[in-house]
């Protein structure tokens, strides 16, 4: 996120990991306070000496078990997998003004700027993935991590927000309500058929796995959430689901371009399910009271990109 969100404090994010983190945080309560780095779609992120500390936003079907899950990878020994740390009291997961808060071990090439990976970068992120699919299984993993249903959990809001837009309630909402009126207008046969489509899809593929195993699946492998270098470490574990491997493969064919095979069925769904979940986020966000600022703005560009105006 660009802009700091002003409901959590920098005080309470020091007590937070003070407390939890101690051995870790030298000078324990005395230490600096955290610095803000504006950075990510879905976190605020913070630098607190070695730690980095991830303030979730993403309430809406936020599942600690998922970060848990890259611990017990980690464990196991993938240690391409950046897991968060366990603090104290052996959470993995806190609270701070009613958010998520996920501890990392501060890794300093994680700010450096993405590169596009070589063919044989990506080849080896897939090989990890694979490792990753062969994980345990859902009564094993020891962490409660949901399990792919073929629902779109944001088809509420999505249409609360297309209402909103075209009923003129966006528009009093801030800069973007009216252009969001304007292109929900333009573009409302093209959203019509994308979600048709992609009702049908579901319905496919809900009937081609009901026999399948499910694989651990870590479902958003951008640029951001893979550091390549001499290996290919992933982080940002907290979309991680029971799922076809195919979510995996949607992901890397989505971010960059790669091939890795995989059934059409399922590569659509992810596909579908993928763009419909932006247009649903962004569309809220503009037919809810907003500001116009760096974020909204990036948000705008966001939506655009997935749902362009001709």
């Amino acid at each position: 996120m660009l802009m700091e969100n002003t409901l959590v404090e920098r005080r309470s994010l020091l007590r937070l990991v003070s407390d939890q983190f101690p051995d870790r945080l030298p000078g324990g309560a005395e230490a600096s306070e955290p610095e803000f780095f504006p950075l990510g779609e879905d976190s605020w992120s913070y630098r607190c000496g070695p730690l980095w500390i991830s303030v979730r936003r993403d309430l809406d079907g936020h599942f600690p078990g998922a970060y848990e899950a890259a611990v017990r990878l980690r464990e196991s020994g993938m240690d391409f997998v950046l897991a968060p740390l366990a603090g104290r009291d052996g959470r993995v997961v806190h609270t701070v003004a009613g958010l998520p808060v996920v501890v990392f071990a501060y890794a300093e090439r994680a700010l450096a700027a993405s590169v596009h990976p070589t063919a044989a970068q990506l080849d080896l992120l897939c090989d990890r993935l694979r490792r990753i699919h062969g994980f345990s299984s859902p009564a094993e993993l020891g962490a409660q991590v949901p399990v792919e249903d073929f629902r779109f959990p944001f088809e509420t809001d999505l249409e609360k927000a297309l209402q909103a837009a075209l009923d003129g309630a966006a528009a009093e909402r801030g800069p973007y309500g009216r252009r969001l009126a304007e292109l929900v207008s333009v573009r409302s046969d093209h959203l019509a058929a994308l979600r048709r489509e992609a009702a049908d899809v579901a319905d496919r593929c809900a009937d081609l796995w009901r026999t399948e195993r499910p694989v651990l699946t870590h479902g958003d492998l951008s640029p951001d959430n893979v550091l390549f270098g001499a290996g290919a470490e992933i982080l940002d574990w907290g979309g991680a689901m029971w799922a076809p491997p195919e979510r995996d493969w949607s992901a890397l064919i989505r971010a960059f371009g790669a091939r890795p095979g995989g059934r059409e069925p399922f590569l659509r769904f992810y596909a579908l399910r993928w763009t419909l979940a932006e247009i649903a986020e962004y569309a809220a966000r503009f037919s809810a009271p907003h500001r116009g600022d760096a974020d909204d703005r990036a948000m705008w560009d966001r939506l655009t990109r997935y749902l362009p105006a001709g």
